[in-house]
């Protein structure tokens, strides 16, 4: 498999992963108003979230504050171990501190 095509699913199976827990978290109605604000406010469309995790994860502390951290863990582990690698939350929150 190419690299491109490696980061192609990688950034689907982000994508999917984020959708499945926040229409969780959310439901399906309060998940589809986030999205369009995503949109609106952040200019991160639903399949573009893998691709602007910076942005994404600032959306998500705007929005939920400290809420965000329990929204982040949980699509962390619903990630397969190999996407979970690529997807570390905390460990950008981390660096942007320091």
């Amino acid at each position: 498999m190419t690299m491109v095509m490696a980061k192609s699913r990688r950034g689907e199976a982000i994508n999917k992963a984020v959708d499945n827990v926040l229409n969780q978290i959310l439901g399906q109605e309060a998940a589809r108003v986030l999205y369009d604000g995503l949109e609106s406010n952040y200019r991160i469309r639903k399949n573009e979230i893998a691709l602007k995790l910076d942005a994404f994860n600032r959306a998500l502390e705007e929005y939920f504050g400290a809420g965000a951290s329990v929204i982040e863990r949980m699509i962390m582990e619903s990630l397969e171990p190999e996407e979970n690698r690529s997807f570390d939350f905390a460990e950008r929150r981390l660096l942007k501190l320091a």
